[in-house]
């Protein structure tokens, strides 16, 4: 299992020999005191050998079951593979030191991890609401604003759903349950699976899937999902919707390899019948018979007796597969009481209900998985409550691994030098495993990782530059949003399998819509160039929007995301007006990358993108002069006599029109400015312009440029922010 924050303390070999070189006691003590693993010193994903830190979650509890909050990291052992290791990290995280000073405390290097899981399929009208109040309840339960929640639901019609993926948006996923059973609320998982489900489809020909069980799987969720396969028939069978379920879960459970730390897994269902998993109580005996009808009769109600080796083998599986991914699941059973349904014949004669009841089938999950059982007597609200008591007070303990991308599986098992203690642990880890390996589900849940959590796990994005500009175009609101990707740890991030996803998520933190392109960049063209510029124009409904731009390599699952805020107005601009202003720098060694057909930046703002590249926020140190392209829409001949003026402030905040300061201000700075291109396509006129600012110190910076003319009521303003780091 990998974890988010690793600490590498090798990066050369004379690193690591300085490295072990230094008393662990000394390491030792560095941790204690700034536990979070700073970000900077996360191992990047390679396909080699690296040293990193190892970071475990684990609870203690003393002789009275109570959480041991007197523990320190030399009383702990911990082993990998059998071998003692030395811990290289320390960690306390208790509720009662967070309530003290909730400000001050310090972020835990892996977070509390809950997944919400309702069971539709096997759950009535009255076990829904049962679990959808108690769901809320946990909700408002002391939560952490560090906790990370997943809210998933299982169906007979769609599978299984990702609603909401490892988000600390608390009351998005509250928002979502309330309207359970009473309208559709999409989650931003939910709407990027379906997307990548319709594409993944798009792209494969029947011929070309596979026939592995897990891309089956995938398969048939993609065309579950998307509406393309509903088949009530072949679903109404007890038996079969149990097969699906535990699949389903199967698969899940897999993915989760990757996340690290504990997940805490919260299963609101009924569970699976009795008799199906573990036969029927006292079974059915083959015995006097005096014809061969009463022989049959005894033969079928003895097979009837028997569970199913095909169900109770996938469930045996299933518990293997949370045990190994460090899967914790708390069952709440909500079901009714007395039970009344009948997996033979929902219209046929009633069974004894104990056959029946799944409760068994929820024991069995929660016991071997570290988890509890909640009955259906219990009220659901106060096992909310347990749970996050339960799981508030923590240890996390690290210690070095070497860290090799084969997928193999490492025990752990740490112990308390104390006696009278309890421990309870993650079982193991699994090594990274290259991309080219994931199967379809793994590369969906990797997408969803990429775009919507805040720290993914084990491909971490290089976080990059974007600026997103609102224009007309064609008579249409749209949205130009584009990323400025350079440096050495992009040479993974292109290639000729390069996916480029624009998200724009809307004010309520809904995903509003979605778009995508793949892009061929060749190792000749990576040699020739030092940045690549992705681009999307799209027209987009007035509202403010969060847009994140993502790039992810389909063969090295190296990614690149970065994130901007656009707001699209309600009315179009009546002529004469500015489009933003969209600086730039000379550059001959950039390349812009787009959906094929679609406008190229250069196009749209009509510069030569063999002089010059496009800058999304950030100027380099050694600028000098700044170049900005510019459109402005206005009749024929308007353009003649352009009187045009720039103003550069400091700190990116309001600025005063060049007739009003500038110059002799420590705060702002009059421009001189120089057309080098003027030309007229339709009703835009795009100019070039060069605006000399001399040396300008590190820090926040907005330009504010005014043209007039005689034609115009008053000068026309457009801004543009930029920042030298």
């Amino acid at each position: 299992m990998n974890v988010k924050r690793s600490l590498l303390f090798v990066l050369f070999s004379i690193v690591l020999a300085v490295c072990l070189a230094i008393p662990a006691s000394l390491l030792l003590s560095a941790a204690q005191q700034t536990p979070p693993v700073p970000k900077e010193l996360q191992v990047k994903p390679r396909h080699e050998v690296t040293v990193a830190v190892k970071l475990v979650q684990v609870y203690v509890t003393d002789k009275s079951g109570q959480p041991a909050g007197d523990l320190t990291a030399e009383d702990f052992e911990i082993y990998d593979n059998n071998k003692p290791v030395p811990v290289l990290h320390f960690e306390k995280h208790f509720s009662d030191e967070l309530a003290a000073a909730p400000e001050t405390a310090p972020r835990p290097s892996l977070n509390r991890k809950f997944f919400l899981f309702f069971d539709l399929a096997f759950t009535d009208a009255r076990g829904l609401m049962r679990a959808k109040n108690a769901a809320l309840k946990f909700m408002e339960k002391s939560l952490l604003p560090t906790d990370e929640i997943s809210l998933v639901t299982y169906t007979a019609l769609r599978g299984l759903t990702l609603h909401e993926y490892m988000t600390r948006d608390h009351a998005r996923v509250r928002h979502i349950i309330e309207n359970f059973g009473l309208k559709s609320v999409t989650g931003r998982a939910e709407s990027l699976s379906s997307f990548f489900y319709s594409d993944t489809l798009m792209s494969l020909q029947s011929d070309q899937i596979e026939g592995t069980p897990d891309e089956s799987f995938f398969t048939e969720q993609a065309r579950l999902q998307t509406g393309r396969m509903l088949d009530t028939t072949r679903r109404q069978g007890y038996a079969d919707q149990a097969r699906f379920y535990l699949e389903a879960m199967n698969n899940l459970a897999k993915v989760l390899r990757t996340v690290p730390g504990y997940k805490n897994i919260i299963l609101f269902s009924a569970g699976l019948a009795k008799q199906l998993l573990f036969g029927r109580t006292g079974g059915a005996v083959v015995g006097d018979w005096s014809n061969p009808e009463q022989l049959a009769a005894q033969l079928a109600e003895y097979d009837a007796a028997q569970a199913d080796s095909g169900l109770r083998s996938d469930f045996t599986r299933l518990l293997k597969e949370l045990k190994n991914s460090n899967c914790a699941v708390f069952t709440v059973d909500i079901s009714r009481v007395h039970k009344e349904m009948n997996v033979e014949d929902a219209g046929g004669a009633m069974p004894g209900a104990r056959e029946l009841d799944g409760a068994d089938s929820l024991k069995q999950l929660a016991s071997e998985t570290g988890g509890k059982f909640y009955a259906n007597t219990i009220n659901p609200e106060n096992a909310m409550e347990e749970i996050v008591n339960t799981t508030k007070n923590f240890y996390i303990l690290g210690f070095k691994v070497d860290e090799s991308w084969d997928g193999k599986y490492h025990k752990v098992k740490v112990k308390v030098k104390k006696k009278g203690y309890k421990v309870y642990s993650q079982a193991g880890y699994f090594n990274p495993r290259p991309f080219k390996q994931y199967n379809n589900f793994e590369k969906l849940l990797h997408l969803l990782e990429i775009s919507l959590t805040e720290d993914p796990w084990p491909y971490v994005p290089v976080e990059i530059p974007v600026a997103s500009l609102n224009l007309v175009e064609r008579g249409w609101p749209m949205a130009l949003t584009f990323a400025r990707a350079t440096g050495s740890d992009l040479t993974e991030v292109f290639g000729p399998k390069t996916e480029a996803y624009l998200l724009l998520f809307n004010e309520q933190g809904e995903l509003a819509l979605i778009k995508k392109f793949r892009a061929v960049v060749t190792e000749k063209e990576k040699k020739e160039n030092d940045a690549f510029l992705p681009s999307f124009l799209l027209p987009v409904k007035p509202g403010r929007y969060e847009c994140v731009l993502v790039m992810r390599n389909m063969d090295t699952g190296r990614s690149a995301r970065g994130r901007a805020a656009i707001e699209i107005p309600g009315q179009l601009p009546v002529m004469p007006y500015l489009d933003p202003l969209l600086l730039l720098r000379l550059d001959d060694r950039a390349k812009e990358i787009n959906a094929t057909g679609e406008p190229t930046l250069a196009s749209i703002y009509g510069y030569n993108p063999g002089t010059y590249s496009a800058v999304a926020g950030e100027v380099p140190p050694e600028t000098r002069k700044l170049y900005a392209a510019v459109r402005l829409a206005c009749p024929a001949g308007w353009e003649e006599g352009l009187e045009i003026k720039a103003v550069l402030a400091r700190g990116g905040g309001a600025v005063a029109g060049p007739e009003a300061g500038g110059g002799g201000s420590e705060e702002s700075q009059k421009l001189r400015v120089a057309v080098l291109d003027k030309k007229r396509e339709g009703q835009l006129v795009k100019l070039l312009l060069e605006l000399e600012t001399g040396e300008l110190e590190a820090g926040d910076y907005q330009v504010k440029l005014d043209v007039s003319g005689s034609n115009f009521a008053q000068p026309l303003t457009a801004t543009s922010l930029f920042s030298i780091k």
